[in-house]
C-alpha cells in the first residue's frame, strides 16, 4: 500500500456536490414557484401556480449522475497517481497483484453468497406484545423463508417453532430432491424470554449473539451445533435424550457468562440431567494477540472417556474448529507419521505440507481484505485483517528474503509487508507507537524494505523524534530520489529540527 497524496480538492468537491444537491432536494417544495404551463402538457396538469416536481426530478438526476461521474473521475486519477494502472517494475510485483486480484474475486463471491442468504432471511421482531405472552411462529410469518432471525425482542414471554415448520420446503431444479425444514436460525439481542425449538433445522445450527437472560429449549429435533456469543444468564436445556451429545456434536462459546447446560442422561429421569456452568473469565478466558478476552473461543461437548460435560478452549486449524484435545491427538499422530527431509521444516511444527499451504492461501486472502479495507479508508478494519494473516502465519517457518524461492515454498512470504501495511494503518489512526513496532518488526524480518523503513521515520517524526527519523528519511530518499512523499517528509523534519534545535539555544 502506498500512502495516498494529499489533494486538497479529494474528496471536498464531491462533497460539496452532495451537500448542495440534499439541500436543494430537501428545499425544492419552497421554491419559487414555477407554472405549469412552462412545461408540457403530458408531463403535469397540475394546478397553475403549484411547484413543478417533474422539473426538479430531472435536475435531481441530472445533478446525481454528475456527481458519479466526478467520482469516477477521481477514483481513475488516485489509483494512477498511487500506480496502479502502470506496468508492474518486477515479476513479484505482478505476482503481488495477481494474489490482490484473487483475493478481491474472492470477496466479492463472498459478498454474493452473502446477499443471497440475506434475501432467503426473515427477521421477526416486536413479537411478545404483552407480558408472559406466547407466540406460535407460523409459516404465513416467513413467507417462504426459512433462515429466520429473531432481533430486538424483551420479554417475559416465550416464541415457539412448531413442527408445521418442518414442512417447509422447496424443490431444487437440479436433481428434484425437496429439502424441507428451516435453514437455520439466529437469536440476537433478545432478552427475557425463552425459545423452543420443535421443528427441524436443515443446517443443524442456532446462532445467539447479544442475549440476556434467555432459555432455549430443544425438543423432537436434534440439534449439532450451537454458537453462543457475548450473551448472559444463558440456559441451554435439551428436552430428551439423543437430541444432542453424539461425538460431533459441540457448543461454541465465546464472551459468554452464566451459561447452564441441561442434558437428560441414559436410563436417568429427566430431572436429572447432566449440568454444567460456563463462564469465559472462570474457564480461563486469554488475550491473544489482538483478540480480547471476549473473542477466545471454548466448546463445550461430551468426553468420550468420562462422559461427562467438558469445556476447553478451541484452535482453528485448516478451517476447521478443534478443541485441545483434538488438537494434542492430531499432533501425537503427526509426530508418529514418518517425515521426510523435505517436509521437516513445516512438520517439526506440528504442519504438514497440504496444511502449509491451506494457512498460506489464508493469509493471503486476509493481506488481500486488508489492502481492500485500506483503500476505502476503513484502517481500523484493515489493522484486523492484517493481524489474522500476521497471527496464523506464526506457525509457518520464518521467510528469508535471502534464501531461494525453494526454501520459501512452505511459509508466507509477505509477513514483513502485512506488518509494514499495519504500521501504514497504525500511522492513520494516530497510534505512533504501534506503527514504529510494527516497521521494527518488518524491518527484523526483511532488513532493507523501503515502504517500513520510510514508515518507521514517519513514526518517529510523529514522536517529534525528529534527530533520529531524519536519517532514515535521508536513507529512503537515496533510494528513490524522485518520491515526493519522501521528499516532503525530510523537509518537515528537517524544518522542525531546527526549530528544536534553535529552541535549545534559547
Amino acid at each position: 500500500i502506498e500512502q495516498k497524496k494529499t489533494n486538497p480538492c479529494w474528496p471536498h468537491s464531491t462533497q460539496r456536490t452532495k451537500r448542495s444537491l440534499v439541500t436543494m432536494t430537501a428545499t425544492d417544495t419552497t421554491a419559487t414557484p414555477v407554472s405549469t404551463t412552462e412545461t408540457p402538457q403530458t408531463t403535469s396538469t397540475g394546478i397553475a401556480g403549484r411547484t413543478n416536481y417533474r422539473h426538479w426530478d430531472k435536475i435531481t438526476r441530472d445533478l446525481v449522475t454528475e456527481t458519479e461521474e466526478e467520482e469516477q473521475r477521481e477514483s481513475a486519477l488516485e489509483s494512477e497517481q498511487l500506480g496502479h494502472t502502470r506496468v508492474p517494475y518486477s515479476k513479484a510485483e505482478e505476482e503481488e497483484r495477481a494474489k490482490a486480484e484473487a483475493a478481491r474475486n474472492a470477496k466479492k463471491a463472498l459478498d454474493a453468497q452473502k446477499e443471497r442468504e440475506q434475501s432467503a432471511t426473515v427477521v421477526l421482531e416486536d413479537l411478545i406484545k404483552k407480558s408472559e405472552d406466547e407466540c406460535v411462529v407460523s409459516p404465513a410469518m416467513l413467507g417462504g423463508r426459512r433462515v429466520v432471525t429473531l432481533r430486538n425482542i424483551k420479554g417475559p414471554g416465550k416464541i415457539v417453532f412448531p413442527p408445521a415448520l418442518t414442512e417447509l420446503g422447496h424443490t431444487a431444479e437440479q436433481d428434484g430432491v425437496c429439502v424441507k425444514g428451516l435453514i437455520k436460525v439466529f437469536i440476537e439481542n433478545c432478552q427475557d424470554i425463552e425459545v423452543v425449538s420443535l421443528c427441524k433445522i436443515i443446517t443443524s445450527t442456532i446462532e445467539i449473539t447479544h442475549c440476556k437472560n434467555l432459555q432455549l429449549t430443544v425438543g423432537q429435533e436434534r440439534l449439532s451445533t450451537l454458537q453462543a456469543d457475548m450473551c448472559t444468564s444463558l440456559t441451554i436445556k435439551f428436552q430428551s435424550v439423543g437430541l444432542w451429545g453424539a461425538k460431533e456434536d459441540r457448543i461454541y462459546h465465546a464472551g459468554v457468562s452464566d451459561m447452564t447446560l441441561l442434558l437428560p442422561v441414559p436410563g436417568q429421569p429427566n430431572d436429572q440431567p447432566l449440568c454444567r456452568t460456563m463462564d469465559y473469565i472462570k474457564d480461563g478466558a486469554q488475550q491473544r494477540g489482538n483478540a480480547t478476552k471476549e473473542e477466545y473461543q471454548f466448546a463445550t461437548f461430551i468426553d468420550e472417556s468420562t462422559k461427562q460435560l467438558k469445556t476447553e478452549s478451541v484452535v482453528r486449524i485448516r478451517g476447521r474448529m478443534l478443541t485441545e484435545t483434538e488438537r494434542r491427538e492430531r499432533d501425537s499422530f503427526l509426530a508418529r507419521a514418518d517425515q521426510t527431509t523435505e517436509q521437516k521444516g513445516t512438520e517439526e511444527r506440528g504442519i504438514d505440507e497440504e496444511e502449509a499451504q491451506d494457512i498460506i492461501q489464508q493469509c493471503a486472502v486476509h493481506k488481500g481484505e486488508g489492502n481492500d479495507a485500506f483503500k476505502h479508508g476503513e484502517y481500523a478494519q484493515a489493522v484486523l485483517f492484517y493481524s489474522l494473516a500476521i497471527d496464523k502465519s506464526q506457525v509457518l517457518p520464518p521467510f528469508s528474503p535471502t534464501e531461494p524461492k525453494v526454501k520459501n515454498e512452505h511459509t508466507f512470504t509477505e509477513r514483513h509487508i502485512c506488518f509494514s501495511n499495519r504500521a501504514a494503518c497504525f500511522l492513520k489512526l494516530g497510534h505512533h507507537e504501534k506503527a514504529l513496532e510494527d516497521a521494527n518488526s518488518c524491518l527484523e524480518l526483511c532488513p532493507g524494505f523501503i515502504k517500513a523503513l520510510f514508515r518507521k521515520g514517519l513514526a518517529l517524526h510523529a514522536m517529534k523524534r525528529y534527530d533520529e527519523a531524519r536519517p532514515l528519511l535521508a536513507q529512503c530518499l537515496t533510494k528513490e530520489p524522485n518520491n515526493k512523499q519522501i521528499q516532503q517528509a525530510l523537509r518537515f523534519c528537517e524544518v522542525n529540527l531546527e526549530k528544536e534545535r534553535r529552541k535549545r539555544m534559547g
